[in-house]
């Protein structure tokens, strides 16, 4: 897309709240003077870990407004990795609001598996492509994660007015725990190393997202 690049390499560590060093991370960030932004993402487990944890990926804060979700893969209602395949892999649009599942009690929701590209864009048309590379799952909410897993009523969930975009490599699969067996080891995330890239840039109302997201980054290697 452009031969002008600026390479960011970050370095940092995940710890618990007793300050336990968890996880290793290494973000390499290419900027391209197109506007695209490919971050790299390597994830190595550095102490004792659980058998499995939910989900390995990417959390970004996007600003009110960006209210129409747009993606190209599993779809149209929610669905996980072993709950799937009655969603076809599709183009759907809704809004934001409409990603929010009203569970009794509030729990992670509104996930989409096998997505090739999803964008949130406002009334103009104006917003954010993201691009697998080549697959993720995506969700985006007014609430956080932590706010789901601190109400334990649907009333004591605030809508915030920034939007909570998760971009995840992985996540584990929901089982059947409440009612039946819990979920089966292949749709389990391991705490082992993992890589994965996503492609970010800025969409207009003249662009084409499907078309977009074919672009070739023609010097990236991962």
């Amino acid at each position: 897309v452009s031969d002008q690049v600026v390479h960011v390499v970050v370095e940092a560590s995940l710890h618990t709240p007793e300050n336990v060093e968890k996880f290793k991370c290494r973000y390499t960030y290419r900027i391209y003077g197109s506007g695209d932004v490919i971050i790299d993402v390597d994830v190595d487990p550095a102490a004792d870990l659980p058998p499995s944890i939910p989900r390995i990926g990417l959390k970004m804060t996007i600003p009110g407004g960006f209210e129409k979700f747009t993606w190209f893969g599993r779809g149209p209602h929610e669905n996980y990795c072993d709950r799937k395949e009655g969603a076809a892999v599709g183009v759907y649009t809704g809004t934001v609001d409409e990603q929010y599942v009203p569970y009794i009690k509030p729990q992670e929701n509104g996930n989409k598996t096998d997505v090739r590209w999803a964008s949130l864009t406002n009334d103009s048309g104006f917003g954010l492509l993201i691009v697998g590379m080549p697959l993720i799952e995506v969700s985006a909410h007014h609430y956080t994660i932590e706010d789901f897993e601190e109400a334990k009523h649907t009333y004591e969930l605030k809508r915030r007015d920034d939007i909570t975009l998760n971009i995840d490599y992985k996540q584990s699969g929901l089982g059947g725990g409440s009612c039946g067996p819990d979920t089966l080891p292949q749709y389990l995330v391991k705490p082992e190393h993992a890589h994965f890239a996503v492609r970010l840039r800025p969409i207009s109302p003249d662009e084409v997202a499907n078309e977009l997201s074919k672009q070739i980054i023609v010097d990236y290697v991962r």
